[in-house]
């Protein structure tokens, strides 16, 4: 279970009124709209994600973030904004954080989550060990990514579809490809300033599409598995468009 603490208007209430198996695996241990109750709260909630809401952090949020973090050390911390100054912003960002754009939907806080979910289901451990001493950094790949094994029409009802088991792993792996195959053309078409610009983007692309191809062979086994029927889907999917057409 993943647990939140959560300095926000609206969320908790929308949470509370989403089906469970939306925020199934999470657990919200504080809800609060003021900051001082927030901060009292956090004494015993020990919350392994933060989810703040930028207009309730004050005059200074960046002061308050970190004295939030230096308070309980949770994993992440989600810092969501409707409007802010591009400096601030960026100065929010760091390693265990995300800056997410309003309004904060339950699916994206949990697609946000989807990697603690899965260490929580498997027993794993919050925090990943240290590398251990002179061990070899990975490269990444130097050849093209292999093409797509799935259309966002088949990705699309693998969101949707209800598993045999009470699992939700070809949901959410679902959301990972569409999330891998969306910034994996957004890389090939980010406009360059100069030709060190051109070669980043270049990698990016290159290592999104080899991320997203592995992805996509963890979701063939998986459907095998659970013997869904990719062929079947594309085949109602089509039907669909025709009948609406």
């Amino acid at each position: 279970m993943v647990k939140l603490a959560i300095l926000h208007q609206t969320l908790p209430m929308y949470m509370e009124q989403d089906p469970p198996e939306e925020s199934k695996h999470l657990e919200v241990v504080l809800k609060a709209s003021d900051l001082n109750v927030f901060r009292e709260g956090l004494r015993d909630a020990q919350p392994l994600v933060l989810v703040l809401d930028l207009p309730l952090l004050g005059s200074d949020p960046q002061a308050v973030v970190k004295a939030l973090e230096d308070a309980v050390k949770p994993t992440l911390t989600m810092i969501v904004y409707a409007f802010a100054k591009w400096e601030l912003v960026e100065a929010l960002r760091g390693n265990g954080r995300h800056v997410l754009r309003a309004p904060l939907s339950v699916r994206a806080l949990r697609a946000n989550l989807i990697h603690l979910i899965v260490r929580s289901m498997l027993g794993a451990p919050e925090k990943a060990p240290a590398p251990a001493p002179f061990a070899r950094e990975p490269s990444l790949p130097m050849g093209e990514a292999p093409k797509r094994r799935f259309d966002d029409v088949q990705l699309a009802h693998l969101q949707e579809v209800i598993p045999n088991v009470d699992c939700e792993c070809p949901n959410q792996v679902a959301d990972l490809v569409l999330a891998l195959n969306a910034f994996e053309n957004y890389s090939h078409e980010c406009k360059n300033r100069n030709a060190d610009d051109a070669k980043v983007h270049a990698m990016l692309a290159r290592a999104t599409g080899h991320a997203r191809a592995l992805m996509e062979l963890a979701m063939t086994e998986l459907c095998e598995f659970e013997k869904i029927d990719i062929k079947q889907l594309s085949r109602r999917g089509n039907a669909a468009l025709e009948n609406s057409g």
